[in-house]
């Protein structure tokens, strides 16, 4: 009966085995330097939920408790933001209503009204070439934002001091006693599409890392197999041989996972300076889910020793096999189809069916399955692959004839090469059907330079009348505007009327939108052309987006249509309002205040400079407390050129994560030829003993690795292009065709080719050295 003692006698003498001699001291820091590379990667991946949760948090701290009663806030918030060159500058209006009110997260104390206090990143971009543009919309920074006030480090937030907030202003929140109150507040969150891409951008990242670290646990494995089995020939058990293996497979694991987080927190201490596709995060925030993290820390040990003792299977059976070095029994295909096929069929589920979030862990499963099964059938691919090839030159029949007597180690070092390339090339099938959609929609117009450009200011309506004849004459004086027109919109709800428009202009701009004989102040107008509202009509008025008097929760108001309304001779159209009816001041007496906003039209010629947009805010932000600015085109919004940005930002991403995984990969790509030239010594002298040239071997060496990245990126190619369509269908975001990136694999493939070329290039000291009639000598 096997003891508690015998257990440690046997995994005690598999320690001794892998620090014993200066070789298996190199094995060992080899194998631990792989895992521990693996297991950093991972410990930041399990960082990802405290990093989200701690985001949340902060986010919710800037907030309060939401509706207040008359004076019973301290503190009154209201959320703002403007756009500078296409990025989202955040801000929160900060009104205190008692000199002890509790104090803004990230602040010493609150801003006074017309004061502002910024983040980091933006009084960088304040101080920057381009901030004179950005400058006029923060006249006075008294201070910044600490870190404790911030989302991430490179984040574009300002608080800004006021006296104009109501605590009925349908945006504004009341602090109590402290910010953070009332936390959920909502914030974007992701669609299922965007849920999709994620998840299959995670599995991408972090299967290879788990693939990459059991390959690397297993390196010089026919040298840990000859050991043993001499083991097994002098009487060993089964039983011992593998808890010696498991002894020597947890000495370089346990290593690598202590080197692991050796690295994971050192590299923790520079990630507040790191920008990825345009976030950050901050070094504090980056603390592994302890679960995830004690996972970690125990499971690649134990997979380790799993993977390990699963290789053993033929030396214990038979201790002789590897002695003789006899080609290995055939591999069988049935059972490595299997989880490729499994999660083929689950995302052919989820491409029939998914409508929800709830489809979505069925397809992490199924990613998982597929970009698992790549490993897994890999091993049987390249050992087809080479069983069929026969003649052509010597240093062809030398590499083939290699990889056909262990063709095992071959595939496992190109394995996590296969994954990545798989996951990637599914990615870029998901970005190359958004681009053509995109393109498909003609979003790639210039916005400014396009013939019928056109810009907008929306806006509060100013407390003075006088401001919007400023606004329209500063507007005017701007390069490169053709044409104002400038009116104050409310808009009418109800059945059929869901953008209806009321026009509010004086009798000089009615003048310039219609024919009409003649206009005094108290008349109104009724276009043709659109669903009439009857005189006398009692209406409801739908609420402005920048009104702050008037909050949601409350009935809307109403405004009795005047009993005298003119017909107009043509249809008024304004922006994106069909206009119901025009009215003077006098006639929109009874519409009030809060439902009504400010409008400006502007046709742009084709030479305005394309600054104009940021001119357009600067000229808002001067007159109005919240406003939005853009231009647009006939053939849709602005935004297509920000939208083709970050699609191109997320492709380059992909390609710049591509190579730094083949660089981590290619580094067990060579220690693993490395340890392959070092157990051929004796057959490679012996070549070189009866004359083979050295370039002959060196390009034996080139084949032999070149061969199984070739097979390895075949089956990758056809199981990432598969994974990319059904995801692609999957999203069913009225997408009708399949694109796929041939450029983003054409990357991909010479990223493999340079892998083997540099790691060939590697090793050719190591073969020169063993490749010498020498060699035959020092065996």
């Amino acid at each position: 009966m096997t003891t508690a003692q015998d257990w440690m006698r046997d995994l005690a003498f598999g320690l001794r085995l892998a620090v014993t001699g200066r070789r298996s001291w190199g094995r060992l820091v080899v194998t631990a330097a792989g895992v521990g590379l693996g297991v950093a990667l991972l410990l930041a991946a399990a960082s990802i939920p405290n990093v989200a949760s701690s985001r949340d948090a902060r986010f919710d701290a800037r907030w309060g408790v939401g509706a207040v009663a008359g004076d019973a806030a301290s503190v009154l918030v209201a959320q703002t933001a403007t756009e500078f060159r296409n990025e989202r500058v955040q801000g929160l209006w900060v009104q205190n209503q008692r000199p002890d009110g509790p104090v803004a997260p990230g602040l010493h104390q609150n801003p006074r009204p017309g004061e502002v206090v910024v983040s980091p990143a933006l009084e960088e971009l304040l101080s920057g070439p381009d901030g004179a543009l950005l400058q006029p919309r923060f006249p006075n920074v008294v201070g910044v934002v600490g870190a404790e006030g911030l989302l991430e480090p490179n984040e574009l937030f300002f608080y800004a001091g006021t006296d104009a907030l109501s605590p009925r202003g349908s945006n504004v929140s009341g602090v109590l006693d402290h910010f953070g109150e009332a936390p959920g507040h909502s914030r974007a969150t992701f669609s299922t599409s965007e849920w999709l891409i994620l998840s299959l951008g995670l599995a991408a990242l972090l299967v290879p890392i788990v693939v990459y670290v059991a390959a690397t646990v297993r390196l010089a494995e026919t040298a840990r197999q000859r050991r043993l089995s001499a083991m097994r020939l002098v009487g060993a058990s089964g039983e011992q041989i593998r808890r010696m293996a498991a002894g020597e497979a947890l000495a370089g694991a346990v290593l690598g996972v202590v080197l692991g987080w050796a690295l994971f927190l050192v590299g923790r201490t520079f990630a507040s300076g790191v920008t990825v596709a345009e976030s950050a995060v901050f070094a504090f925030d980056i603390n592994p889910v302890w679960w995830l993290a004690a996972l970690v820390s125990v499971g690649i040990p134990a997979v380790a020793v799993i993977v390990t003792i699963g290789s053993l299977t033929h030396t214990i059976a038979d201790p002789l096999d590897v002695t003789r070095r006899t080609v290995s029994r055939r591999r069988r295909l049935g059972w490595r189809l299997v989880p490729l096929g499994l999660g083929l069929l689950g995302l052919l589920a989820v491409a029939m069916g998914l409508d929800s979030m709830d489809d979505l862990p069925l397809f992490v499963v199924s990613v998982v399955l597929v970009l698992v099964g790549i490993p897994v059938l890999l091993p049987w691919c390249v050992e087809r692959a080479v069983g069929r090839l026969r003649g052509g030159p010597t240093a062809w029949q030398l590499a083939i004839g290699r990889l056909q007597l262990t063709s095992g180690p071959a595939a496992r070092s190109v394995s996590a090469i296969a994954v990545v390339v798989a996951g990637v090339i599914a990615l870029q099938t998901l970005m190359a059907a958004e681009e053509a959609d995109h393109a498909d929609r003609g979003t790639s117009q210039d916005p400014v330079r396009a013939a019928s450009a056109s810009g907008r200011i929306a806006g509060e309506r100013p407390a003075e009348p006088a401001e919007i004849g400023r606004i329209e004459q500063e507007v005017r004086s701007l390069p490169g505007v053709d044409e104002v027109r400038v009116a104050t919109i409310a808009v009418v709800t109800g059945q059929d009327r869901a953008t209806a428009g009321l026009l509010i202009a004086d009798c000089a701009q009615i003048a310039r939108l219609l024919t009409v004989p003649d206009c005094r102040d108290g008349d109104a107008f009724a276009p043709p052309g659109h669903s009439p509202l009857r005189p006398a009509e009692r209406v409801e008025l739908a609420e402005s987006s920048y009104g702050r008097e008037f909050r949601s929760s409350t009935p809307p108001p109403a405004w009795n249509v005047p009993e005298s309304v003119r017909p107009a001779s043509a249809p008024v159209v304004f922006g994106d309002y069909d206009i119901a009816m025009v009215l003077t001041p006098a006639a929109a007496a009874g519409i009030p205040a809060e439902v009504q906003h400010l409008q400006v039209d502007i046709r742009l010629n084709p030479a305005a400079p394309k600054d104009l947009d940021e001119r357009f805010r600067n000229i808002a932000a001067a007159h109005l407390a919240d406003y939005s600015a853009w231009i647009t085109t006939a053939g849709g919004g602005g935004a297509g050129s920000g939208q083709e940005s970050a699609l191109a930002a997320i492709r380059a991403a992909l390609l710049a994560g591509a190579l730094l995984t083949f660089a981590l990969i290619g580094c067990s790509l060579f220690v693993s030829a490395a340890e392959q030239i070092q157990e051929r010594r004796r057959p490679l002298a012996v070549l070189a003993a009866v004359g083979v040239p050295r370039r002959t071997q060196w390009w034996s060496q080139l084949l032999q690795n070149a061969v199984p990245m070739l097979v390895a990126t075949a089956l990758a190619t056809v199981v990432g292009m598969l994974l990319g369509v059904l995801t692609t269908v999957a999203m069913n975001s009225g997408k009708d065709q399949i694109v796929f990136d041939l450029p983003g694999m054409l990357g991909l493939f010479a990223f493999a080719a340079a892998a083997v070329l540099v790691v060939t290039a590697l090793t050719l000291p190591a073969l020169g050295r063993a490749a010498h009639p020498t060699g035959l000598r020092t065996e």
